[in-house]
């Protein structure tokens, strides 16, 4: 039987302040982006920021923190494998991945964009991943194979998706803008065009659906393998229901070239509902027999 390692006080207090960076990132970021936008106009450079704190620094010291827990959680559990082991610290590891992300959005610097609304989303899943510990610890059987590439595949697929609903975030942002030029409402958003931005969220769906099927067909397969650990009506728990629906979801997403209709703003709100509707499906299952 796996050891069950529950969040401490001093751990839940290391998370919160990691948050508090994140945050602090999006706020540098929010400020850059609107300094270079005022510059556009006369075409001078922005002036400097009066303090040396940059958006990567902030960023930089979430990730220590969030590595410093589930490092010493890893430690306790003595489990090399701990991430993929329970909720909290696979949306850790998740968050990890949301920030490699980050640092690949901000050196290519014409996705930028899609950077700063990657910060607040791994700050809210590593608090959805603290609470869900709260409110219901759950171990993961790691033992059996196919709960390992399920895990495994689900956090892949999970930080295509989020990558995907930032882009959705951005494209109606975006296009707000684009059709209301008056408004200061995104004024501040110095985003790419439309059609990069459709593109990568169609790249992140193409990456992440495949990722999502794996993770069901491998589910699948362990709960026939073990039908008692997940009762006998397996099939008909929440957590199924709703990965069906998730998958619906995505695999409409991947029809958006032969389905005109599902293209601009359809596709963004789609692609939004799809991760809202993943983080929903990690709620049900950290409550259901088996996880």
């Amino acid at each position: 039987m796996d050891n069950a390692i529950h969040i401490s006080i001093l751990q839940l207090a290391t998370i919160l302040a990691a948050c508090g960076f994140f945050l602090l990132a999006f706020w540098l970021q929010l400020r850059r982006f609107s300094r270079d936008i005022r510059s556009e106009p006369s075409g001078t450079p922005p002036p400097a920021a009066p303090w040396k704190l940059s958006p990567g620094l902030a960023a930089g010291g979430g990730v220590m923190l969030v590595a410093l827990v589930l490092v010493s959680r890893a430690v306790s559990a003595r489990r090399l494998t701990l991430g993929l082991s329970n909720y909290f610290d696979a949306f850790i590891l998740l968050a990890l991945l949301l920030t490699a992300l980050w640092a690949w959005f901000e050196w290519t610097r014409h996705l930028r964009s899609l950077a700063l609304f990657l910060l607040p989303t791994i700050a809210i899943l590593i608090l959805i991943g603290a609470g869900l510990d709260m409110a219901g610890y759950r171990m993961f059987h790691t033992r059996n194979p196919w709960m390992l590439v399920h895990v495994g595949s689900i956090l892949l697929g999970a930080a295509c998706f989020a990558a995907g609903c930032a882009s959705g975030v951005v494209y109606l942002l975006a296009e707000r803008r684009l059709r209301f030029p008056n408004r200061s409402g995104g004024r501040w958003l110095a985003a790419p065009p439309l059609a990069s931005v459709e593109k990568f969220n169609r790249h992140a769906i193409l990456l992440g659906f495949p990722l999502l099927t794996i993770a069901a067909v491998t589910g699948a397969l362990w709960a026939v393998e073990d039908p008692h650990t997940m009762g006998p009506d397996w099939f008909y728990s929440p957590k199924v229901i709703l990965t069906a629906l998730l998958w619906l979801v995505y695999a409409s997403l991947l029809h958006v070239r032969l389905a005109p209709a599902l293209r601009g703003s359809r596709a963004a709100w789609l692609s939004i509902a799809g991760f809202v509707l993943l983080l929903v499906v990690f709620a049900a299952a950290n409550w259901m027999p088996g996880g």
